[in-house]
């Protein structure tokens, strides 16, 4: 059997979240069998499971998600358009006040999805479910890692579940549980060291409810309101999501939660830096209650820095990086995660027993610099509050002062915003803002923010109509005296 054709044996996943789910798609393409591990009873349809309490709340796929999407699961998106999806073009659907300016708004073809988080968890898991060599087991908790004889390679794990404890052997295990993996206490516990971390202490919480959409809404499909830091540390979010429903967050740093009861809720929103969303949801039909979701920090665990890291074990997803939910990103990491092992795998086909030793090394230092971008942009504004506690490095007070007149220049020059779109939604990397044309319009900026107040360079006050007919996209040289 030629290397193109060979298949590895069975790998196993812990988790059956978005990560766990998208790891098996790509997995089934490399193994005979692939046994997804999930301590929750899966739901039958779209609902929140108990092990992702965050289910409740707004959601993004950003476009290098959903490219991965439409690749993994060729049609499965169409066949969400058609149950009342929205596909939307970012640059022209979203009306957004980042850092306390508006986003400039034209046609710039930066798409994404408005789904909820349930809906599209469920779709994936029945794409998933009915390939023929991935089995879901609910009802399971995974233990411990087992090792081989020469403690260097993991070859399965330990389980607990309906038929009581056992060990199930793999050639690769897969840690997606999220962020309550364990494997950092297992892996120290086996003799391989602290994982080393980063962390940022932000206290979030965010209340979310659904609502009915109004009629004759159609200015925007996405409206977010973010105040600037430090002065302002509350956020909010109104998506359009299937089901003719708006899904509406409201989020509070360091402790400045949106309380769960009706009037409260529509008070925080009443309090946010511009009252467009509150006049928005005041009179809007409620169909759910608001539910609270707290997240105590940021936390990055750095696999790749450890100076022995077991064969056999990757991990994905939130079990490595947590990231602040307001940025939206953790869906789209879990995706790229997805397509950096299927990549890798790819290029092991032709081991004879199992993917070769350093894949596990190799796979967390390339999702590290996945990660090391997303980390940098939401790290670099949460650390504007003097409350946030995290390390601040040299020099981290110039690149937010440089990063904040980034924002204001997208609110007036439609070039510059979507050179910051493709970075956001990763079809480019950090090089897309070291662009010498960008970079020169950024310098010539920053010049002018030091004698011509905010308020007369950029867009802090008016909401960008969405086009009535759509511009041509942006062209020419970056406008500096924008």
């Amino acid at each position: 059997m030629s290397s193109e054709t060979r298949k590895f044996g069975q790998a196993l996943i812990i988790g059956g979240s978005i990560a766990g789910l998208l790891s098996a798609r790509v997995l089934s393409e490399h193994f005979e069998k692939v046994i997804v591990l999930e301590r929750d009873a899966l739901p039958a349809g779209p609902e929140a499971r108990k092990g992702a309490p965050q289910g409740h709340h707004i959601h993004a796929l950003l476009e290098a998600g959903l490219r991965i999407l439409d690749d993994l699961f060729p049609g499965m998106t169409r066949e969400m358009e058609s149950e009342g999806v929205e596909r939307i073009d970012m640059a022209r659907d979203a009306a957004w006040l980042q850092s306390g300016s508006w986003k400039a708004r034209y046609e710039g073809d930066v798409e994404s999805i408005l789904v909820s988080r349930p809906f599209l968890e469920s779709k994936v898991r029945g794409r998933v479910a009915a390939l023929p060599n991935v089995e879901l087991r609910e009802g399971v908790s995974v233990e411990h890692l087992v090792l081989d004889a020469t403690n260097r390679r993991v070859v399965g794990v330990r389980v607990k579940g309906p038929e009581g404890e056992q060990e199930l052997r793999g050639a690769l295990v897969v840690d997606a549980s999220g962020r309550g993996s364990r494997t950092p206490q297992w892996l120290e516990l086996l003799g391989f060291g602290a994982v080393a971390q980063e962390q940022v202490r932000i206290d979030l919480g965010y209340t979310s409810r659904l609502y009915e959409r109004p009629e004759g809404v159609d200015a925007w499909k996405i409206l977010v309101i973010n105040g600037r830091a430090p002065d302002a540390s509350r956020s909010g979010f109104i998506s359009n999501v299937e089901g003719h429903r708006w899904i509406v967050s409201l989020n509070g740093y360091f402790g400045d939660h949106a309380p769960t009861h009706d009037a409260g809720f529509l008070e925080f929103a009443r309090q946010l830096p511009t009252s467009h969303l509150y006049d928005y949801i005041r009179q809007a039909r409620p169909l759910s209650a608001p539910v609270l979701h707290k997240i105590s920090s940021s936390r990055w665990l750095h696999y790749e820095r450890l100076a022995r890291m077991p064969a056999g074990l990757v991990l994905v997803g939130d079990a490595v990086c947590s990231l602040n939910p307001v940025f939206g990103q953790g869906m789209t990491v879990a995706a790229l995660g997805a397509k950096l092992l299927g990549e890798g795998l790819a290029r092991s086909r032709g081991a004879s027993e199992g993917p070769p030793a350093q894949m596990s090394r190799r796979f967390q230092k390339e999702l590290g610099k996945v990660v090391g971008l997303c980390w940098m942009l939401t790290t670099t504004q949460d650390l504007a509050y003097p409350r946030a506690e995290g390390a601040r490095k040299p020099g981290l007070k110039l690149l937010q002062w440089s990063f904040n007149n980034m924002i204001d220049l997208t609110s007036v020059d439609a070039r510059a915003c979507q050179r910051f779109y493709d970075v956001l939604h990763m079809r480019k990397g950090l090089e897309g803002l070291l662009d010498p044309v960008f970079a020169r319009a950024l310098l010539g900026y920053n010049l002018k923010s030091l004698v011509v107040p905010r308020a007369q360079r950029a867009n802090l006050d008016t909401l960008p109509p969405h086009p009535s007919a759509p511009p041509p996209r942006p062209s020419g040289r970056l406008d500096n005296a924008a």
